[in-house]
């Protein structure tokens, strides 16, 4: 069988390198994009690493083959009012682009990894899935928006002759710096904060993801769009689980959403002074008190995988984290 030809962004991101880690054991040929000053930890030979520079790169044209399959797993994440501006640059324009881009070149599947945070949360049972309404009135993040308005932009492209696949992952639980992503998580509760607050937490092992990305470039399936949830649990358990592993203290004072607004308040205030990057913003301290459950059946019937528990997930994590010096 014919070699295929793979393009990844965000390849040195938490996703990202799970899936070159995955990759690099499978019959593709990998273009993986990154910026200049960016750092992978996944070292192969079959990677051909592609810097971009701009958003307004074609990077079908930087490459000297066709390109089979597209991963679309790059994303800015941030909560901060102040970087609006580029978190719709990165997830919506830059998506946009590059799926024109995808179209022109005649991919036969582009995967974007959006996020929970752009579905629908008009549900009167608390359970969200891929059929859940979508209101212009509920509270969606800058983060949300971006991630929404992107997978308008591929639905429309999709109608042009685009192949898609959108996955809407909940919290990706695995290791990476002290301040991205979700590790973000484990180390509030390695700094030993004393609070929580009273919501849920849906999550899913980045190895998981991973995984069911894969599995998705080989199947028939396209234009559909899967969430992806391994399961929920309090933040109480959630921030308890990791204070195990870490052996410290876990937080125990449950807060009302009113106090975790005035907690990001200081937060914020508390960073400007130290310099030190803030847990808490108004978007995240908004979106606490969260108790939506996210309905991955969809996605379980289709790609049939066991995913790992929510302890071997932060045993891992924290285990990965403590060798690199990030806890």
């Amino acid at each position: 069988m014919k070699q295929k030809n793979l393009l990844i962004t965000g390849a040195t991101g938490l996703l990202g390198q799970q899936i070159l880690l995955r990759l690099t054991d499978l019959d593709y040929q990998i273009y993986a994009v990154k910026r200049a000053h960016s750092v992978s930890q996944v070292d192969s030979e079959k990677i051909n690493w592609v810097e971009v520079n701009s958003i307004e790169d074609n990077l079908f044209k930087r490459v000297p083959v066709r390109i089979d399959y597209v991963i679309h797993a790059a994303a800015f994440v941030s909560y901060k009012k102040s970087d609006a501006a580029k978190i719709f640059q990165i997830n919506t324009d830059w998506t946009s682009k590059l799926a024109k881009d995808a179209l022109e070149a005649g991919v036969n599947k582009f995967v974007f990894i959006s996020s929970i945070s752009a579905l629908g949360k008009n549900s009167i049972d608390h359970l969200i899935d891929e059929n859940t309404p979508k209101s212009d009135d509920e509270f969606l993040s800058n983060y949300g928006k971006s991630k929404r308005k992107a997978e308008t932009v591929l639905w429309e492209l999709s109608k042009e002759g685009l192949p898609i696949i959108i996955f809407n992952p909940s919290v990706i639980i695995g290791p990476a710096k002290r301040y991205q992503s979700s590790a973000q998580l484990f180390g509030y509760v390695g700094d030993q904060k004393p609070f929580y607050t009273k919501g849920l937490i849906n999550y899913i092992d980045v190895r998981d993801v991973a995984e069911i990305i894969l599995k998705s470039l080989e199947n028939e399936i396209q234009n559909e769009q899967f969430v992806l949830n391994a399961g929920c649990i309090s933040y109480h358990d959630f921030f308890s689980a990791i204070a195990k592993q870490l052996n410290v203290k876990a937080p125990n004072i449950g807060v009302p959403k009113f106090m975790v607004i005035l907690g990001a308040v200081m937060e914020n205030i508390w960073s400007k002074i130290s310099g030190k990057p803030a847990t808490l913003t108004m978007e995240t301290a908004k979106m606490a008190g969260n108790k939506k459950i996210y309905n991955a059946d969809k996605a379980n019937k289709i790609f049939n995988l066991r995913y790992k528990t929510l302890d071997e997930s932060i045993e891992w994590t924290v285990k990965e984290m403590l060798i690199c010096n990030e806890l």
